[in-house]
């Protein structure tokens, strides 16, 4: 690809940082708690209404600990295919500054 500087070692290291903060997000995916249990908060009484929100306020941090956990897996997936593009590209363009050798027809 005649005119264009390509630094290879730089698209390497993007793909290495990717693979790293992939990585990364990976180990807090698998390093989180299960989840909060019920117990966690005790009971805990609505000053206005006196009704027990405790149930109430584990839902709540489940349903985040859920959706934390998704965006988490997201950017894991994400960086992975960030990593991998990267990777063809170093391919392709090093596909491309092959020297072309024409095609001869045999009879």
């Amino acid at each position: 690809m005649a005119g264009f500087d390509i630094y290879f070692d730089a698209l390497e290291e993007c793909a290495g940082r990717a693979n790293g903060v992939e990585k990364q997000f990976k180990a807090m995916a698998d390093e989180a708690p299960d989840s909060a249990a019920g117990s966690l908060f005790g009971s805990m009484k609505d000053d206005v209404s006196g009704e027990d929100v405790s149930g109430k306020l584990t839902q709540a941090v489940k349903d985040l600990e859920a959706k934390i956990k998704t965006e988490t897996r997201h950017a894991e997936n994400n960086l992975d295919k960030v990593e991998v593009a990267v990777h063809k590209v170093i391919e392709n363009v090093r596909k491309a500054d092959l020297p072309v050798v024409p095609r001869t027809e045999q009879a």
